[in-house]
């Protein structure tokens, strides 16, 4: 059986991109548009990992993470962002995303942290 990812962002390119690297690793992903549609359909998904953007409109990523997190969900985060901003990062560890990757980032980087994490679960 495959790991399942939620993959949470607004750019369909983006998603689109995250989706087939990680598909072509073996993994399953499921979408979500945007932090309150990841709120909304966790449970559903019932994913292993969740990988979210935290630069998003109507609902930070670290807001929905919080959102996410006082659902009692937890299965590993990782913030995906652009901003390489240690305060943001901080920020996401303390909504309780595990790790921040910052885009953009080689392939392999991202599926190592995502291994590593999904071992340690």
């Amino acid at each position: 059986m495959n790991n399942r990812i939620l993959v949470v962002d607004d750019d369909v390119t983006s998603l689109d991109i995250v989706d087939v690297m990680l598909e072509s690793q073996g993994f399953d992903v499921v979408r979500a548009s945007n932090g309150k549609a990841a709120v909304e359909g966790v449970e559903e998904a019932d994913p292993d990992l969740i990988l979210i953007d935290l630069m998003m409109p109507h609902m930070s990523g670290q807001e929905a993470v919080r959102q996410i997190r006082s659902k009692g969900i937890d299965c590993p985060i990782v913030a995906f962002t652009a901003l390489d901003d240690p305060t943001v990062h901080q920020d996401a560890k303390d909504a309780g995303c595990n790790i921040i990757v910052t885009k953009p980032c080689k392939t392999k980087d991202l599926v190592r942290g995502i291994q590593e994490l999904l071992k340690k679960a």
